[in-house]
């Protein structure tokens, strides 16, 4: 039978209940294992303590262990549970019979340890079926587990969220001043934890202060906690130091203001010290401080614990934003004099060009402006002392020399001092200066081994420029000054803020930093970086590279971002095409950005980083368009008239009506049962979900009714008379201006007589082809669709071909991930192609064989029928003569793939509103003469 775990959770705080009710202790092992279905025999010989099958050293105390199992032992209630439980863990029957779990307990507080991954679950002995869930394993339900780039990260942030846990739950943080004290004790706990794996401080030192010098029960470690803090900020010449106890005053002088003010320590009790124990057992060295953020991030929000990555920028996508920017600049400088010939160092100057490579490393700024943890730039300042470590190599090859550099007067020139960084959020910005200081720590280590010396850890120098504060409401001049020369990098990646997600606080960011813009509030949150940023960079050394939302480089953000950053000498000037945006969770957030590198440096070639196949491939361009191709700086915005067809596109007519013009099947079937005189009044309608899938849906179309005669049809008037009501009681200026025609749409677009070429608003990302189709004008388009009246099949051939739906790729907004077809943006602007008689007819020859292949398929809708994953093969070829067809009426060679299309449109863009505004200038010239 299996394993039935709802019943294991029942029986088993039925068993902890009658345990602590009726004091039945001995007897609690045994009744535990029956509910694992271990069998009587096995449960009777442990009880009779049958060394067969009882292993435990001690079953005369009442332990047991049951081989592959679990290992028991009761303890009494003054005794050290920690302790207890770390003695069975090391003993060697755990390893020698292969024990699952160890427990310990005093049946007020039991602990467990999973001996397999090393986790205790520590709780009170009344809330052990509350964690059930821990316990499955020994009943043959192992635990699935998710790791980041190293399984002790995730360990690190488990412990450390049980132990913010119980410190929360001991003690009150009501103010912002309470949440700021306890961050800044938990990065004074991480350091500490830290310092002792890695040779800042001797090994175990911390650990064993709080392990031999305070009160099991927890009563005590605030007061030691605050005493150890206080020393680590004496120097070491400090009377005050001399004054303490040894086992505090052996720790050293730390300084760089981690420890510089005193706060409250929260109370500990009995669990939350042995907790705080188990976060300084862990391996601390094993965990990169690029991480530290987002463990803690997971730390302070339960529901983020166990996946741990998806708040990690891994750093492949880190190296994505500061290789392009500065990076592989640098490592091909060094390269190339490297391979300079050592012979003619005097002729090639290489001792003089590795002097200057190592001075401009040791200038470089680099300022990330919404910081978070520090992630970008602790992996910019490792990649540059790696890079420094080469130069010193290189130099030391160049000398000859073999001995360590402390000789040689060789020393690290990159420091923390030139890393600039403004956060948000407080404990963010805590913890990227620890993590600043640790990343250096790491970085020292390296050099020593390298060159065997290198700068002490401690005392603590400086941890980069880190600013908490708004970033979008600070002078960045004033955080990372700009003197025009410096050679400083701007990276990171900035909150995104869809633009349907704004919060009043990021809309209040907004209206600050496009004070001079004329329309910005359907912009993304994080296009405010790169405008600011863009400022901040203009006619100076500086350049910028952000993560930001693909949306802004597609559609009509394009339009109200871009022309501005243009404007004042910025270029694009490298650029990642769209990507998903991948971290190191099982389970990531879907969401696509791109990388964008802005500079006002001029002639130099651009590059554009595009996806192709799951790899990473380069273009070198002249220019970078802004929907990121090649091409120049064309900005495509709105329209109201066409550019070069003379046929219009509208919206279809908004009823405004509270619903009650519809009718559904069986409203119709009423009308026409019990008011037939209605029916011509009754009309098919469509929308984009009624097109799309064929739905039926009708509506009352009363253009032609006479108000007047409202009484002789009772159906129609209840609806009027509701509509009527509706728009009444509408708070919307707009609808109430349309009430004294009740009867009618609000806005009415339908064509009087012909057809009509129907093109939906919306349409999904996944549709190779935008689906459009032909209806007479007795059928009803709403205002969710757009409509050409009297369009051609000729038309229709042009909107249904591949380069007119790449154009609406590139220009269309978007809702949500789907493509928002707009006709003042995308038809409005789409370059149509010139042709002759004979080329359109051929076209439209080409068009009807697209509505043969659909007719062909009749019984799946035109949902199904441009779905790319069961598309007919037989519409798919047809479509695909069309679009060769198409594409030559462009150019005659026609074009080898999208990134060829959208820059010849984009060009004939240019050139069809370049002569326009020359016709404009002309007829303005001749009114005025005349």
């Amino acid at each position: 039978m299996a394993f039935n775990q709802t019943q294991f959770f029942e029986n088993l705080e039925k068993l902890t209940t009658k345990v602590i009710d009726k004091n039945k202790i001995e007897d609690f092992i045994f009744d535990f294992l029956t509910l694992l279905d271990v069998s009587k025999s096995t449960i009777t010989s442990l009880k009779k303590n049958d060394g067969r099958f009882n292993v435990a050293a001690n079953p005369e105390a009442g332990e047991v262990a049951n081989k592959h199992r679990i290992y028991f032992k009761p303890v009494e209630e003054s005794q050290d549970l920690a302790k207890a439980l770390s003695e069975v863990v090391s003993s060697p029957i755990i390893n020698q019979h292969k024990i699952r779990m160890v427990m310990v307990t005093d049946f007020n507080t039991v602990l467990i340890n999973d001996t397999k991954y090393d986790e205790t679950l520590d709780c009170d002995f009344a809330d052990l079926y509350k964690n059930y869930h821990f316990l499955l394993p020994l009943a043959g339900l192992e635990r699935a587990r998710e790791y980041s780039e190293h399984p002790a990260d995730v360990q690190a942030s488990e412990k450390m969220g049980r132990l913010f846990d119980h410190i929360r739950k001991l003690n009150e943080f009501n103010t912002a001043d309470d949440l700021h004290a306890l961050n800044i004790f938990l990065t004074r706990l991480l350091f500490c934890f830290y310092a002792e794996d890695t040779g800042i401080f001797k090994a175990d030192q911390f650990y064993d202060v709080i392990d031999r010098t305070t009160n099991i029960d927890g009563s005590d470690v605030d007061s030691i906690l605050y005493e150890l803090f206080e020393v680590l900020d004496l120097p070491e010449s400090s009377p005050e130091r001399d004054a303490k106890p040894t086992h505090l005053s052996a720790f050293p002088y730390v300084n760089g203001s981690l420890f510089e003010y005193q706060f409250a320590i929260p109370e500990f009790d009995a669990r939350t010290r042995r907790i705080l124990l188990e976060c300084a057992r862990l391996s601390w060295a094993e965990i990169n401080p690029d991480i530290f953020g987002s463990m803690f991030q997971a730390v302070i929000d339960p529901e983020q614990r166990g996946s741990l990555g998806q708040h990690y920028t891994s750093v492949s996508n880190i190296m994505k934003v500061i290789q392009p920017l500065f990076l592989d600049e640098l490592r091909t400088e060094l390269d190339t004099v490297i391979a300079l010939s050592h012979d003619n160092r005097h002729k090639n100057n290489k001792a003089e060009r590795l002097d200057a490579l190592l001075t401009r490393i040791s200038q470089i700024k680099v300022f990330d402006p919404a910081c978070g943890s520090g992630n970008f730039l602790i992996i910019a300042y490792k990649e540059l002392r790696k890079l420094e470590i080469n130069v010193l190599k290189a130099q030391r090859d160049l000398i000859g020399s073999k001995d360590n550099l402390l000789g040689l007067g060789f020393d690290s020139v990159v420091s923390l001092d030139n890393l600039y960084g403004i956060e948000y959020d407080d404990f963010a910005s805590q913890i990227a200066r620890l993590s600043l200081w640790l990343a250096e720590h790491q970085m020292n280590v390296l050099f020593e081994q390298e060159f065997g010396a290198s700068q002490p850890m401690l005392p603590l120098k400086d941890s980069g420029h880190i600013v908490y504060g708004n970033s979008l409401r600070l002078d960045w001049n004033e955080v990372c000054p700009n003197n025009g020369s410096d050679e400083i990098y701007i990276i990171g990646n900035p909150p995104f803020g869809g633009r349907n997600n704004h919060s009043d606080s990021q809309n209040n960011d907004m209206e600050k930093v496009f004070e001079e813009f004329s329309n910005y509030k359907t912009l993304d949150y994080v296009s405010s970086w790169l405008w600011k940023g863009s400022k901040y960079i203009s006619n100076t050394n500086a350049e910028l590279a952000l993560v930001a939302t693909n949306s802004i480089a597609q559609g009509a953000q394009v339009a109200m971002l871009f022309p501005y950053i243009f404007e004042i000498g910025i270029s694009i000037r490298f650029a990642y095409q769209t990507f998903p945006w991948k971290n190191n969770a099982k389970h990531n957030a879907a969401v696509h950005v791109v990388i964008i590198g802005l500079s006002s440096k001029s002639n130099i070639n651009k590059t554009i980083y595009k996806l192709i196949d799951m790899s990473w491939h380069t273009e070198i361009v002249k220019t970078i368009s802004p929907y990121l191709i090649k091409g120049d700086q064309t900005v495509v915005g709105g329209r109201s008239e066409t550019l070069n067809t003379s046929k219009k596109m509208v919206f279809g007519s908004m009823p405004r009506d509270g619903g009650f013009l519809f009718l559904d099947q069986s409203e119709k079937e009423k009308f026409e049962l019990e008011e037939p005189q209605s029916i011509h009044f009754i009309k098919k309608v469509l929308g984009s979900r009624e097109f799309l899938n064929s739905q039926e849906r009708w509506c009352l179309w009363l253009e032609d009714f006479h108000i007047s005669n409202l009484d002789n049809y009772p159906l129609i008037k209840e609806k009027v008379t509701n509509v009527e009501i509706f728009r009444l009681d509408s708070k919307a200026k707009s609808t109430r201006n349309f009430a004294k025609t009740p009867h009618l749409f609000a806005q009415r677009a339908q064509p009087k007589s012909g057809n009509y070429i129907l093109v939906p608003g919306v349409t999904s990302e996944r549709r190779q082809y935008v689906p459009i189709g032909f209806y007479s004008h007795e059928v009803i388009a709403t205002n969710l669709v757009n409509i050409i009246p009297n369009g051609t099949i000729y038309d229709f051939a042009i909107l249904t071909s591949l380069i007119h739906n790449d154009w609406m790729r590139l220009v269309a907004g978007r809702l949500e991930s789907r493509y928002r077809y707009s006709g003042t943006i995308v038809y409005n602007t789409f370059p149509f192609p010139d042709a002759t008689d004979e080329q359109k007819q051929n076209i439209e020859n080409l068009a009807e064989e697209i509505l043969l292949a659909r007719a062909s398929n009749a019984g799946l809708t035109l949902a199904e029928l441009y779905d790319p994953d069961k598309m007919p093969k037989d519409l798919k070829q047809a479509h695909s003569n069309l679009d060769n067809a198409v594409d030559k009426l462009y150019r005659p060679q026609g074009f080898a793939n999208t990134e060829e299309r959208l820059a010849h449109l984009l060009a004939r863009y240019e050139q069809l509103i370049e002569a326009e505004k020359q016709s404009k200038a002309k007829k303005k010239a001749q009114k005025k003469s005349k």
